[in-house]
């Protein structure tokens, strides 16, 4: 959309996206403001202070995928970036093996007919012929083999979305399997092949937690610029335009331009005049996975050392487990901790059902069978709940995201952005990329 005149932009939403839209907006002196429907900034990737503690709503980190992604996020905070090397493992039968998966690590925790079995199968996943992959468990399959992937992956998988794992798009691997069978691993170990940079424990984070990225991001374009408390409630549009905008208490006539980083069936249902029906049934029918989360502040001064522990039995509550205090000294005092415990659920669940103290109580139990908390040892805790938190990719989802965007592409004022506006299992350092983009090309 090049023009003489630079557009005025109406920016939907003051997470990440929104956040980054604004930020090269102002980069390329172009006009902004932004709309929020909550009482602050960050949407999931907000950084919580209690008392003499920090820690995320989510165990982001950020991976130098991208260098021109990096280097903004350099440029906002500086020295303040930090270079972490902290693995991760999955606790599985009471053992901790290495995520991603190394040969030493499984030969330390499986026994000699499960190594062999696993190298078998792996073989043959390399010698057999290739076929297309259809869903996330063939994938899984082709990546380490059946007996790897049942016991650890398909287990995990499920328990996060709230679905089969031949059901989900391969695309929710967000390439963490790529380059990690078993035999690359092997290589990896016995020649030093470097197959799998970004996951082997080495990431940046920010000195004061994740949520500082875009606080200073808000401290660069001025908080002037963006309206909290503003939920959009309705979209009118005309023809190929969108007419006017309903954001809290203010109405925008015939706006220039507009960014919207609002879940793309929540769009859809504020529309008017509606959408045809059989849009709208698609936006019925899309869902997404919430995030129940416990964090227990705790008088010890340390957990672990890991970044992230993850539970793939379905017995325990939890799929996720992680420790601010290893991404930074300055998310915690020096002789205490905090952990964060993440449980998905969609609405309907039991987990959506429950009261606060009695996830508590869930949760704390499941952490002291495991022996990895002790009671006496729990200071406080604190729980929230993260809407929209993973958008559920099924393996139709493509189909049904192509027709609504194809819908949508027909307003020429109009762009999304993100990982709810545009339905895509997306990172931190690709909606960086994809804002300055969309701000390029404006």
């Amino acid at each position: 959309m090049k023009t003489g005149k630079k557009p005025f932009l109406d920016i939907l939403g003051a997470g990440p996206a929104g956040l980054s839209a604004g930020y090269f907006a102002k980069n390329k002196n172009i006009p902004f403001r932004i709309f929020e429907s909550s009482e602050y900034i960050g949407g999931n990737c907000r950084t919580i202070t209690h008392g003499e503690f920090r820690y995320d709503t989510g165990a982001h980190r950020f991976h130098d995928k991208e260098i021109e992604a990096t280097n903004v996020v350099k440029n906002l905070i500086g020295d303040e970036l930090l270079t972490i090397d902290a693995p991760s493992q999955i606790l599985s039968e009471g053992r901790m093996i290495d995520f991603p998966m190394n040969f030493s690590s499984l030969m330390d925790n499986l026994t000699i007919s499960q190594i062999f079995k696993i190298l078998v199968e792996n073989i043959y996943n390399i010698t057999s012929n290739k076929k297309k992959i259809q869903n996330f468990k063939e994938l899984a399959y082709k990546t380490y083999g059946k007996t790897l992937s049942d016991r650890f992956l398909i287990n995990y998988t499920e328990k996060l979305w709230g679905q089969s794992a031949d059901n989900l798009d391969k695309v929710i691997a967000g390439g963490r399997l790529k380059n990690l069978d078993l035999i690359s691993i092997i290589k990896h170990k016995l020649f030093g092949f470097d197959q799998h940079k970004n996951l082997d424990g080495s990431f940046y984070y920010p000195k004061y937690g994740f949520g500082s990225i875009f606080e200073a991001i808000v401290n660069y374009i001025g908080q002037k610029n963006i309206y909290l408390e503003s939920d959009v409630s309705e979209i009118s549009h005309n023809g190929n335009r969108l007419t006017g905008l309903f954001c809290g208490n203010q109405k925008v006539l015939d706006p220039n331009f507009v960014i919207s980083t609002l879940p793309i069936d929540v769009m859809i249902k504020i529309m008017n005049p509606m959408p045809p029906g059989d849009i709208l049934k698609i936006a019925e029918g899309i869902r997404y996975r919430n995030l129940k989360v416990c964090v227990f502040f705790l008088d010890i001064p340390y957990f672990s050392k890991n970044a992230s522990i993850y539970f793939p039995e379905k017995k325990y509550h939890f799929t996720r487990l992680y420790e601010p205090k290893n991404r930074s000294a300055e998310m915690a005092p020096r002789k205490r901790t905090c952990i964060i415990v993440e449980s998905p659920y969609s609405n309907g669940d039991k987990l959506s059902t429950l009261d606060h103290n009695s996830f508590f109580k869930l949760v704390k139990n499941d952490l002291i069978s495991l022996g990895l908390i002790k009671e006496k040892k729990i200071i406080s805790h604190n729980i929230f709940n993260m809407k929209n938190a993973y958008p559920i990719l099924d393996v139709n989802q493509k189909e049904h995201r192509k027709k609504i965007l194809s819908y949508l592409k027909r307003f020429d004022n109009l762009r999304l952005l993100g990982r709810n506006a545009k339905f895509q299992y997306l990172h931190t350092h690709d909606i960086i990329l994809e804002a300055k983009v969309l701000i390029d090309k404006i």
